[in-house]
């Protein structure tokens, strides 16, 4: 009796916690299986960036059970998985929260449990799989895993804190976080050294004048009036590339330095603009400087114009590759892993992996082949495999569009993306790939 008011009670605290997600529709009831039910995917519905961290969970989260209860489930367990379902985040947690009360006590959580806090759909995702990554830790010896773990990325163990600020800093390009994903201390780790970078790079930059502001006035560099048809940098977070891929980072341009915007991309939805000042010429996003949004649409194309960018001032630094998302350099296991992954397979890195292009290049996809090896594709000998099944990141497998040398085809969006490449030995859980004329990509 004790364990069903537990459940009502609980389904009604998280309904009421979680008001972006709950709405009017009844529970489902328990299920008598020990895994998950099939993905059900429509076929026109967009899947949003939450969704295959969800499906995740799901599997982790079953995985976790079955170690604590075999093919038992805790009353008002719903084990659902249908991405289609506008309470599928509410559902896991309420599965998450049942879960650890059958473990820990109806009134007992590890210490860091983040619970159940209305936010967007990315972050209520982000809160499940860092409270069952504390659950998993509780369950088992810190950092061991069940075999077929699918994990997330290593940073979402780490505080809300740590993890917008690292996010904020990766996704401006300005820092790439260089942490052993498997160090006991990783998110104190991490949180040093974002720290360290934004206090170090950011805050010390040069403040704007407000007298000058009042005014009406903009000053450039060292104090100078920025003359008319002339641009300057409006945030402290201007980040320089030597390409309009974005990929070549040269450092961040000082707050109110004068710039002359030369041409744009006219890639779809790309803001890169090619400005020059003095001692460089490189590209940056025209959101973070004064040019306004009709100036920048009539702008030459990149592509019409001979230039080669440069950056030679005081504040330009040697070229950091930053190719992809990065978080797509972390490991996505949460740590030690004690089996294999799906279909016995073993994970490997992303440098184990060889993408061989093959064009027809449309819509933000391109065909593409490749191999997984045993070992980094630099080591002098290596075993490989063709990868013969990829799995989209909602769950679905891509269908095979040809074969070259042996070689299955798949076509494959441009990018950072959660889409799993799978040999008859190995996988990976996510990709990179190149746009044509990108770097890592053969001309």
């Amino acid at each position: 009796m004790r364990q069903f008011i537990y459940g009502i009670c609980l389904i009604w605290l998280v309904v009421t916690a979680v008001p972006l997600l709950a709405q009017e529709a009844p529970i489902p009831a328990a299920t008598e299986e020990a895994t998950p039910t099939e993905v059900e995917v429509s076929p026109t519905a967009p899947v949003s960036s939450d969704i295959p961290l969800l499906i995740n969970a799901r599997t982790d989260l079953e995985l976790l059970a079955n170690g604590v209860m075999g093919t038992g489930r805790p009353l008002g367990w719903s084990g659902g998985l249908d991405i289609n379902d506008p309470q599928l985040a509410l559902l896991i947690r309420l599965d998450l929260e049942l879960l650890a009360g059958q473990v820990l006590g109806m009134n007992e959580r590890p210490a860091g449990w983040f619970g159940a806090v209305p936010s967007t759909p990315e972050a209520i995702a982000r809160d499940i799989r860092h409270d069952l990554e504390l659950l998993a830790d509780t369950v088992n010896s810190l950092g061991v895993r069940p075999p077929g773990w699918a994990g997330a990325d290593a940073l979402m163990r780490c505080s809300r804190g740590v993890q917008t600020l690292v996010n904020l800093l990766e996704r401006g390009g300005v820092f790439a976080l260089n942490v052993d994903v498997n160090a006991p201390d990783f998110c104190q780790r991490a949180e040093v050294q974002a720290s360290v970078f934004a206090e170090t790079n950011l805050l010390r930059l040069p403040q704007t004048s407000s007298a000058t502001s009042a005014a009406g006035l903009s000053t450039g560099q060292g104090g100078a009036i920025v003359q008319p048809g002339q641009i300057q940098v409006s945030t402290g977070y201007t980040v320089a590339f030597l390409n309009r891929y974005g990929t070549e980072q040269v450092g961040v341009i000082p707050l109110n330095t004068r710039l002359t915007p030369i041409a744009r991309s006219f890639a779809e939805f790309s803001r890169m603009t090619l400005v020059e000042g003095d001692g460089f010429r490189v590209f940056v996003d025209y959101r973070t400087t004064s040019l306004a949004d009709v100036d920048f649409a009539v702008l030459p194309d990149i592509n019409d114009m001979s230039v080669e960018t440069f950056c030679e001032a005081e504040w330009c630094r040697a070229v950091v590759l930053t190719s992809g998302n990065p978080a797509a350099r972390r490991s996505t296991t949460s740590s030690r892993s004690t089996g294999t992954g799906p279909g016995g397979r073993v994970y490997v890195p992303v440098e184990n992996l060889i993408t061989y292009y093959d064009g027809q290049d449309a819509n933000g996809t391109t065909v593409a082949r490749f191999q997984l090896c045993g070992q980094p594709t630099s080591a002098a000998s290596m075993t490989c495999e063709p990868v013969t099944e990829v799995v989209a990141p909602d769950g679905s497998l891509l269908a095979s569009v040809g074969s070259v040398n042996g070689i299955p085809q798949f076509r494959v969006p441009y990018g950072y993306t959660t889409t799993s490449p799978r040999s008859k030995s190995y996988y990976m859980v996510d990709m990179w790939i190149a746009q044509p004329g990108e770097s890592g990509r053969p001309q």
